[in-house]
């Protein structure tokens, strides 16, 4: 029988530039999906997180704590604790914490992207 519940505890950070990364949810992860991606994503204070698009991927992040800005195709707009954006696929976008804490976010792709595989070399 499929398990249908995991805490984030049971999941290890991968680290990618500017934030360490759990994808959760999707194909081969904790919890399989086919059809979407899920996970968290913690900004340590002042990161910047480097630019990136999906080509095929649309994207929500969900803020959780922290304060700073998401990028979209270069121009910043200002997100906070509780804030959701929505990425489309294509659009370049990065995430800056300019607060003094870590800024964590939950994000869902759709459909699901390889862990880091956006990173640019």
């Amino acid at each position: 029988m499929a398990r249908h519940t995991v805490h984030e505890s049971e999941i290890e950070y991968v680290k990618l530039t500017g934030r360490d990364h759990k994808m959760i949810v999707g194909p081969g992860k904790a919890m399989e999906a086919r059809n979407m991606a899920f996970g968290v994503a913690d900004f340590p204070p002042h990161a910047h997180a480097p630019a990136h698009d999906h080509a095929q991927a649309e994207e929500i992040i969900y803020v959780t704590s922290g304060y700073g800005e998401i990028y979209f195709d270069g121009v910043p707009e200002p997100v906070k604790a509780g804030t959701v954006a929505c990425v489309p696929e294509g659009v370049e976008h990065s995430i800056n914490n300019q607060s003094d804490e870590t800024m964590t976010i939950v994000y869902v792709f759709s459909p699901p992207v390889a862990q880091g595989s956006y990173e640019r070399k």
